[in-house]
């Protein structure tokens, strides 16, 4: 049985993010077919990466769990320091590449140096810092015959993964956000043995962006369990028809143009209709009798909510997958989501199983059309579950990672 490990930012079924949500699921389905660990830090929030976890070995729903604490919290003053001038750097270069000078500056002396080891100093800022992490990788990576990097975005992944490229998976979990340009990241992603992409327009964004498409990759995804129907009344006890965003309640999630656009339509909105919030906050949320923040809740709860939910409201510019997205298809829920985001665009136009959004006048539209008694809703729940159940296949899924260790392994 091969031995791998599996390495991300956060690990833990209290942990609120989209990314360690996918790296746990896939690590419980990967757990009987291997010798498998997640080595990860001992902090459960992102915002300051406080140890709250013990260091050490644990087990989590039957998987090895080993921890390294986090030497320091995340400076955000300091961080943000460093992001703006790689920013205006990134502006700089996108300026050049326009005008085709962008080789011509980068190859004079000191020009790309220094730029990347601000990138690499941005990277230990973005923390969760972990020396102790990186030192038992470099110490023991001769141990494992593969070793899964999940998120190109944190230090454990951007500075574990250059010690062992040749024994190593990415899955980026990667889209068109600023630090992406950055220039540490410009050989990064030329550096891993193997890449494991979410979907077709991750793959297309990485491989234009930092042209390595030599490497061995494939189009991988998530599985999505079969909907197990819940209790038929809400969990909550709420009467009034709603929209349910779940995740994690931030700007940088889309929530604040979320709350924005959903205030707007209940000027002239005649219906009860409510919006209803499930995750941990980290903005403030409006004070209205129309938006119903819970805080973080069981999955059975959320499970409950989202089936009784008119539509699944996913603001996010930016995302990879999007899990819940898939997860509420499945369901037979319709998701309104932000036409920013290719990956979105790409789920609901293939699905037919929701709507669109691009600013306050067709969020408004959107939920027009889904409170509107002539819409056959029949007919886009089918069309979502129908989606999920022909893409997102665990056995499918299993098989293309276990064919890229297998790959890694022999090599």
């Amino acid at each position: 049985m091969k031995k791998i490990a599996i390495v991300v930012q956060r690990y833990g079924l209290e942990v609120n993010g989209g990314a360690e949500y996918h790296c746990r699921i896939l690590a419980e389905k990967l757990n009987p077919l291997f010798n498998l660990e997640v080595i990860t830090s001992c902090a459960k929030d992102y915002t300051t990466w406080r140890n709250e976890y013990q260091k050490g070995i644990s087990n989590i729903n039957g998987v090895k769990i080993r921890r390294f604490e986090v030497a320091q919290e995340r400076n955000k003053k300091k961080t943000q320091s460093i992001e703006r001038k790689l920013r205006k750097k990134t502006f700089f270069q996108k300026t050049l590449r326009f005008f085709g000078l962008l080789n011509f500056v980068e190859n004079l002396p000191g020009q790309y140096n220094n730029a990347e080891e601000s990138g690499k100093e941005w990277a230990k800022q973005q923390g969760p810092y972990s020396p102790s992490l990186i030192d038992f990788l470099s110490n023991n990576k001769q141990d494992y015959d593969a070793i899964i990097f999940f998120t190109y975005l944190y230090f454990p992944t951007f500075y574990g993964l250059q010690i062992a490229p040749e024994r190593s998976i990415l899955i980026p979990t990667a889209h068109d956000e600023p630090p992406i340009y950055f220039p540490n990241f410009k050989s990064f992603f030329k550096l891993p043995k193997a890449i494991l992409y979410n979907t077709k327009a991750e793959q297309h964004f990485v491989n234009k962006l930092f042209h390595n498409e030599a490497i061995y990759s494939d189009v991988v995804g998530v599985g999505i369990n079969e909907y197990v129907k819940h209790q038929n009344e809400n969990s909550l006890g709420i009467r009034d028809p709603y929209i349910v965003y779940i995740g994690r309640i931030d700007p940088a999630k889309g929530c604040d143009i979320l709350f924005e656009y959903f205030l707007e339509y209940k000027k002239t909105d005649i219906s009860n209709l409510k919006l209803m919030l499930i995750g941990q906050s980290f903005m403030n949320i409006p004070v209205s009798n129309s938006i119903l923040p819970q805080g973080f809740v069981s999955e059975e709860i959320k499970a409950n909510c989202l089936q009784h939910a008119k539509a699944l409201i996913i603001p996010s510019f930016y995302e990879s997958l999007s899990l819940v997205t898939l997860e509420s298809m499945m369901a037979g829920i319709p998701v309104i989501a932000n036409d920013f985001s290719e990956v979105l665009k790409d789920h609901i136009e293939n699905s037919q199983g929701g709507y669109l959004f691009s600013d306050a006048e067709t969020f408004t539209k959107a939920l027009d059309n889904l409170m509107n008694p002539s819409t056959d809703l029949e007919l886009l729940k089918n069309n979502a579950k129908k989606y999920v159940l022909k893409n997102y296949n665990w056995n499918v899924v299993i098989d293309k990672v276990s064919k890229a260790i297998d790959y890694v392994a022999s090599e």
